[in-house]
């Protein structure tokens, strides 16, 4: 599989595999020791809130700064993509993907 990005791009995969993992690894641990609300929670839930991390992670790491000699943060007109797609862009995919499966719940829990 080619994949295609530009500068930091290639976090986007990064930063949806570590929060989709992380939450995964976190949700298993609470459901094994703590119980409880823990024993509800299913796989979809678990990567809606994994998609939500990794958009609001993406979002706030889709720019570039540098410091000048003054020490000033000054923004860097660089494009960051991956498949072609800004990381703003991806962002706002993450976060549709997140709602949808956390819009899942409805269905499954509230029955009509």
């Amino acid at each position: 599989m080619l994949i295609i990005y530009k500068n930091k791009g290639i976090l986007v995969l990064v930063y949806a595999a570590v929060c989709i993992f992380g939450t995964a690894m976190i949700i298993g641990a609470l459901h094994r020791n703590a119980g409880g609300v823990f024993t509800e929670i299913d796989m979809y839930t678990g990567v809606g809130i994994g998609f939500i991390l990794s958009a609001i992670w993406t979002y706030l790491t889709k720019d570039d700064y540098y410091r000048d000699n003054e020490g000033n943060k000054v923004f860097m007109e660089t494009e960051n993509s991956f498949f072609f797609m800004s990381m703003k862009i991806w962002a706002i995919i993450f976060l549709l993907a997140g709602l949808l499966f956390l819009g899942n719940l409805l269905f499954h829990y509230f029955p009509a």
